[in-house]
């Protein structure tokens, strides 16, 4: 029966992780040159197209709750210590980059969202462009986060085997 919860949290983990590796890598990739193209008209643009609802409605319902079910990864995979370590390594991974989303992302965001777009375009060419490089951390983190759990999963199943 444990093995079976095992497998459905690892299961669960990686369903999460790369929902968040695809709607960071999807930001990376479409959202960040649309910011960064013509400042400060395209972040004009933006945030009227960004009115009923952000990346921020979906990241703050799938992070957390990716962080859950990868601490219950680590509880479930308590007593297996190869298991147990990956999972800890992606909780960490994933949170480390919750902390830089706060610490660093949103005060950016407030730049490009919240401030007039009349303030100093140098300041807000600045912050898309940090957002946009802070992105492929957060991405490198999620992808070592992901790999950890595959790893974990590995462990697992190879545990069953033998």
């Amino acid at each position: 029966m444990l093995t079976m919860i095992q497998y459905m949290l690892a299961t669960l983990s990686l369903l999460g992780l790369a929902l968040l590796l695809g709607a960071t890598i999807y930001e990376s990739v479409v959202m960040a040159p649309n910011y960064e193209r013509d400042i400060p008209h395209s972040l004009g643009l933006a945030r009227q197209f960004l009115v009923r609802k952000t990346p921020a409605h979906f990241f703050r319902v799938i992070t957390p709750l990716t962080l859950l079910i990868l601490a219950a990864g680590v509880i479930a995979c308590w007593h297996l210590s190869g298991p147990r370590r990956w999972f800890v390594v992606a909780l960490g991974a994933l949170a480390v980059g919750d902390v830089i989303t706060f610490a660093f992302h949103y005060p950016r965001l407030a730049v490009m969202f919240k401030s007039p777009l009349t303030d100093d375009v140098t300041r807000l060419r600045r912050a898309a462009h940090e957002w946009a490089v802070g992105n492929l951390l957060r991405a490198a983190l999620i992808i070592v986060a992901f790999l950890s759990v595959l790893l974990a999963f590995a462990m697992l199943v190879a545990r069953e085997r033998f």
